[in-house]
């Protein structure tokens, strides 16, 4: 009985759990804004929006950096349509409404906000390639504008970004 017993157990042990599809995606939020790349993944999350007549979802993450407090990246989709796999694109017919909001805070509480503005020659472009109701992920590219700390416009070009989010 020792011997079958020592067996079974060496049996049970060197089984493999398959967790095939079942993993989890990181939370990840990352893009290259003018060139240098940046993560957002403190606190990073994605949600649904309660839309009345429609869809929506948030992708929203932070930077942890002890220099700038409170920089964030704010990404939201709302469409009459399930949000599903494909591209939403800034001012494109079809009724998707996508915005992106660039925040960073300096040291003194002040916060400076840059938005999507509607930019026809580099517009938000999202790409949505996998999503459940567990989680999203995709692409995305675009340009924020709004003021620096001096009052002048300032536009942040958005590249190369990547989001890997649970719901």
């Amino acid at each position: 009985i020792t011997i079958l017993l020592f067996a079974a157990m060496l049996c049970f042990s060197s089984c493999k759990k398959n967790n095939a599809g079942n993993d989890a995606p990181a939370y990840t939020i990352s893009a290259s804004i003018d060139g240098n790349a940046t993560t957002f993944n403190y606190g990073a999350l994605a949600s649904t929006i309660n839309v009345s007549g429609g869809f929506g979802i948030t992708i929203y993450g932070n930077r942890k950096d002890p220099s700038i407090s409170q920089t964030s990246l704010l990404i939201s989709i709302v469409s009459p349509n399930p949000i599903s796999n494909g591209t939403y694109v800034e001012n494109s017919s079809g009724n998707p409404l996508i915005q992106m909001t660039y925040t960073y805070d300096f040291v003194f509480g002040i916060k400076y906000i840059f938005e999507t503005y509607g930019s026809t020659t580099n517009p938000l472009r999202v790409t949505i390639t996998d999503i459940t109701s567990a989680f999203a992920k995709g692409t995305f590219s675009g340009e924020v504008t709004g003021m620096d700390a001096t009052g002048s416009m300032v536009k942040y070009v958005f590249t190369n970004g990547v989001f890997n989010m649970k719901f």
